[in-house]
């Protein structure tokens, strides 16, 4: 067993987050005929973001224990600590790419039809209840995809980092359960 290179760790937790924003976006459609209720989306969204921070947890937890294994067995002197506050900016650097296309629609370079506010859906799947809560999506305002992304840049190495610090400090759902 040995240590990760920080580009695979990446490529994993992208995959993480990407599940998490399908995820999302399946539970927002499967949802769709009960978003009209004023309530419904604020619930669902922060479930959906409950689901997406939940993977990126998991991923950096799996990162983390592995890392403690490795130090109990001696083939590695030290643990980096923030390891995965610079993932967690990278993986959200790669989500803010569909937030800048979001934010060209709202300007005006492209049309936001159906088929990309569907598609939307998925790739903000974590946060896609949102666009039910706007009254008019096709009159979206600029601010919206900004505070997207600025929500994805907090939210993902915030995540990832506390997984990670619980699989260093190696706590399982026994320690949790049964703490002395």
């Amino acid at each position: 067993m040995k240590r990760d290179n920080i580009l695979l760790i990446a490529v994993k937790g992208l995959g993480f987050a990407v599940f998490g924003d399908i995820l999302g976006g399946i539970m927002t459609v499967s949802l769709a005929p009960l978003l009209s209720e004023w309530f419904i989306p604020y619930i669902a969204l922060l479930f959906t973001v409950f689901i997406y921070g939940s993977l990126l947890f998991t991923a950096g937890m799996k990162d983390g224990q592995k890392e403690t294994k490795m130090l109990r067995a001696k083939r590695i002197d030290t643990i980096p600590k923030n390891r995965w506050i610079f993932v967690g900016l990278a993986m959200a650097g790669v989500e803010l790419v569909p937030c800048a296309a979001l934010l060209a629609c709202t300007l005006g370079a492209f049309a936001l039809t159906g088929e990309i506010l569907l598609g939307s859906y998925f790739v903000f799947g974590a946060f896609a209840p949102a666009f039910f809560i706007i009254e008019d999506v096709h009159a979206m305002s600029p601010a919206f995809p900004v505070i997207l992304g600025a929500v994805y840049l907090i939210i993902t190495p915030v995540a990832a980092q506390l997984g990670y610090k619980f699989g260093i400090d190696d706590k399982s759902f026994k320690d949790f359960m049964y703490e002395k």
